[in-house]
């Protein structure tokens, strides 16, 4: 088998699991409507806990390797490099 026949079989398979994906996104969406709908505030401090443990367990794993002890510009101007990366990558695949 060539690189082109490898390379088509990983594109279809990969089509196969997209497909797949957002057939199960679009079934699971109605549903996830209604819970959100019915139980708002339990869901929204839930996402805020969520999301608060994932910053200080980030935060504190920077600090254990000392990457949050180096001068905070670095940090700044890292920090702006990831945000335009990931958003040039979101442009990307939204086409």
């Amino acid at each position: 088998m060539d690189q082109k026949d490898q390379s088509q079989i990983h594109l279809d398979i990969l089509r196969h699991l997209e497909k797949l994906s957002s057939q199960l996104n679009d079934a699971m969406a109605s549903r996830a409507k209604r819970v959100f709908h019915r139980y708002p505030i339990t869901f929204g401090l839930l996402i805020l806990v969520g999301v608060t443990a994932l910053h200080e367990g980030l935060k504190g794993a920077l600090r254990m390797t000392g990457l949050l002890d180096i001068n905070p510009i670095y940090l700044l101007v890292t920090g702006i490099l990831i945000l335009i990366i990931t958003g040039k990558i979101y442009k990307k695949l939204d086409k």
